[in-house]
Formats: C-alpha cells, structure tokens, sequence
C-alpha cells in the first residue's frame, strides 16, 4: 500500500519548504496571540464578514494577512459543517489515492474544500490530483499556496515547545503536515496529555526545530468530539 505521507512530503519538500523555514525563521520567538473567542464570536456574529474572509483566502489575495487566515482556519470549528468523525469524503480520497485514481481524488479533493477550504488533506491531494490530471498550473499551484498559507500561520501562532505555545489544530491529521515542514519524518513516541488536551510527540530533532518534544493543542477538536 502507498504511503501518502512520504509522498507528501517528498513533494512538498520540493515545492515550498525553503520558504517556510524563512517565514517561520523570521517569526522565531514572536508569536501570533490566538483568540479563538474573538473567532469564534465573528463566525456567529459577523457571518457576512466571515464570508468575506474566506472569499479573500479563496482568491489568493497575495496581501491576505495571517489573522485572515487563522480566522478561516479555526473559525471551521465553529460551523456546523466541522466533522471531529470520519468524513467519508476523506476517506474516498485517500481511497482514491491507494488505487491512483487521480480524477475522481480531484473530484473528491474539490468537494471538500467547498465546505472546509482549509482542508490541509484536501488542498494537497487537490495540487497532486490536478497537476497529475494536467489541469492549468495556475490552478494546482493555487492549492499549494493555500496549503502553504495554512502551515506557516498555524507556526505563527506557537511555536510547538510548550504546553503554553503548542501549535493550535482543529483536526489531528493536520498534525503531520507541520511535522513534514518542521522537516521531521519520524516520531518517536506519542501521547496525549489528559490535562492540557496536547499531543506531546517526541521526536529526533531537526536542523528547523531543535527540541526533543513537540506540542500540539487538540482541545478545540477533542472538547468537540466528547459533545457528541
């Protein structure tokens, strides 16, 4: 069975790392501050303008700023669409990919994104289907910014380090797509920590992040998961 993670990586590696260790270097040590209340408060309340944002994140917007995208990002939680179960249509995709049917994995990968457009999965197996499929660059290196986008804000917002400066995710699976830009193939060892709801996973330490431990915060996803 193919590994969808060393592919994964190995592509994006080649496309875009060297520039996300520069954005995440330049950001070493000044971490974003996360308001999930504030988020949570303009995806209820300011639906119209939550709207706006996403547009904006759709598009590309070169100008787009990391709050834009941390709102569209975590303001998924918020929506009655954020599935802390198995999207079926995840699974068909990653089916699709064991089996390289690369048009309906293209299908698949859109259908998501118009309901989670910050889908991490997705908007990778989205580039990969589109460009094996031989759609316009324009369009499958507009999955990969959007892809890329993601991954750096989400480093912007912590550092990984500490229970106090976790990288903040809404779905465990986005936890692989950080470790691949923090360069980080193998992991070690995992467990949950039952008091601060991370996800402490020891790994071999990289020249792009020299600790032993890295922390991810899956307290919106799992507080979500035990409502059900």
């Amino acid at each position: 069975m193919k590994n969808p993670i060393k592919r994964v990586q190995s592509i994006a590696k080649n496309l875009f790392l060297t520039a996300l260790f520069l954005a995440m270097a330049s950001t070493a040590g000044a971490q974003k501050k996360l308001d999930l209340g504030i988020i949570e408060e303009t995806v209820k309340n300011e639906q119209n303008y939550f709207k706006q944002i996403v547009e904006v994140f759709q598009t590309d917007d070169p100008y787009i700023r990391m709050d834009d995208i941390a709102l569209v990002y975590y303001g998924q939680a918020y929506l009655p669409t954020y599935n802390t179960g198995k999207d079926e249509n995840v699974v068909a995709m990653n089916k699709y990919y064991q089996e390289d049917n690369y048009p309906k994995m293209y299908e698949t990968a859109n259908k998501i994104l118009k309901y989670n457009p910050t889908n991490l999965d997705a908007l990778f197996f989205a580039y990969l289907s589109a460009k094996t499929i031989g759609k316009e660059q324009e369009e499958y290196l507009s999955y990969i910014n959007k892809y890329q986008n993601v991954v750096r804000m989400i480093t912007e917002y912590g550092d990984g380090k500490s229970a106090e400066t976790a990288f903040y995710i809404i779905h465990p699976s986005d936890q692989r797509h950080v470790l691949f830009a923090l360069n980080i193939e193998n992991e070690v060892s995992h467990e949950l920590d039952p008091e601060t709801l991370c996800n402490i996973v020891v790994v071999e330490p990289t020249k792009e992040f020299q600790a032993r431990r890295v922390y991810f915060n899956l307290s919106t996803f799992l507080n979500h998961a035990a409502k059900k």
